[in-house]
């Protein structure tokens, strides 16, 4: 069972995540002054939204007489209030937990890209070289050993260690881009209307905490005290999320990347650069504590659907293999995406 402390170390850490440091992206997409407002507007959605989902679990729980429930379950009874003689519940259930798992597994395959494309840099100013598929490889160890600890409180100290390098992190990133900023010629506004899809695609992405909304809560000592818990957390984050992609559009304009942290500074051969470095590695370290996090409610899908199919005797090998074979298959994800994206950039500069 949770303390609120570490609720709220869970929260922050699953809503600051590969998000973030892409909204300056987003920004890009948007302009300045529309970008600010449009997101101001998708944080106070999401956390409205997260708010009503933790009200209907908590009035479905007392209607059924149950402690807690799962997304899945608080749809399927959800569902059941309307469509009582239906086959509408079951169906919203393997529904939730079908886009549930989709969007989380493509979170950590995300984490991956992440993780070798920074990493990469950091190799780089090293004098080391090694390619994106090598550092993948790399990387699926330590996060193939993460996933097997079962327990989501056995890994706060890891959430909390994460949250604090990725804190520092973003203050150093915040410190750069307000003493970089370019303020004159900086756009307001979007390019073109299509480009608002872009933008709304990629802030939706940033709020990427609800999937742990409820797993948290059910695991919490007191329940009763998450709604304040959420709403302080995520103004939190919020207030990040408003900052650290109006700051970053104006620092780099249209020269912004998909991540922030390619903008940054990356010789190692100038000592002003290596504050960057240590950027760079310490979110990678958070982002390996986030995908922990995340992966969390996952498992929680996957695994009693495979379980309840073999042996006992064989529950242990076989749960630790499927999280195994889902941190393998993100980082196999994540080389397919890298190979998609530079096929696709040779198309485009062959029509040129």
């Amino acid at each position: 069972m949770f303390s609120d402390a570490e609720t709220v170390i869970h929260i922050i850490k699953g809503n600051i995540g590969t998000g973030i440091i892409g909204l300056p992206f987003a920004f890009m997409y948007a302009g300045f002054a529309v970008g600010l407002a449009s997101m101001a507007a998708v944080c106070v959605i999401a956390i409205w939204c997260m708010l009503m989902l933790v009200r209907a679990s908590h009035r479905l729980c007392e209607l059924h007489g149950k402690r807690n429930l799962d997304y899945a379950s608080t749809a399927e009874l959800g569902i059941a209030l309307v469509f009582p003689d239906s086959r509408w519940p079951k169906i919203s259930r393997r529904v939730v937990n079908t886009f549930l798992l989709m969007t989380q597994l493509g979170f950590t395959t995300v984490y991956f890209v992440f993780i070798a494309k920074n990493m990469q840099q950091v190799v780089a100013a090293m004098r080391v070289q090694l390619d994106y598929h090598a550092l993948i490889g790399i990387f699926v160890i330590p996060l193939v050993a993460g996933v097997c600890i079962r327990d989501l409180k056995t890994t706060a100290i890891f959430s909390g260690i994460g949250n604090v390098l990725q804190v520092v992190s973003i203050v150093i990133i915040i410190v750069y881009l307000c003493t970089h900023m370019h303020w004159p010629g900086t756009r307001l506004y979007p390019k073109k209307a299509t480009d608002m899809a872009l933008f709304f695609g990629l802030a939706a992405f940033s709020v990427e905490g609800i999937g742990v909304v409820l797993p948290l809560e059910n695991d919490m000592k007191k329940p009763w005290h998450f709604p304040p818990l959420l709403v302080c957390s995520m103004g939190f984050v919020s207030t990040l999320f408003l900052l650290v992609g109006s700051l970053g559009f104006v620092c780099f304009g249209d020269e912004t990347q998909g991540s922030i942290t390619l903008n940054l500074p990356g010789g190692a051969s100038s000592a002003e650069h290596i504050p960057f470095i240590y950027v760079k590695l310490f979110y990678t370290f958070a982002i390996m504590s986030s995908y922990l996090v995340q992966f969390y409610v996952a498992i929680e899908i996957i695994e009693p659907f495979v379980l309840k199919r073999v042996q006992k005797s064989r529950h242990a090998i076989t749960g630790y293999s499927v999280r195994a074979g889902l941190v393998i298959g993100a980082g196999k994800n994540a080389v397919g995406i890298h190979f998609v994206c530079a096929r696709l950039e040779c198309a485009v500069l062959c029509r040129k």
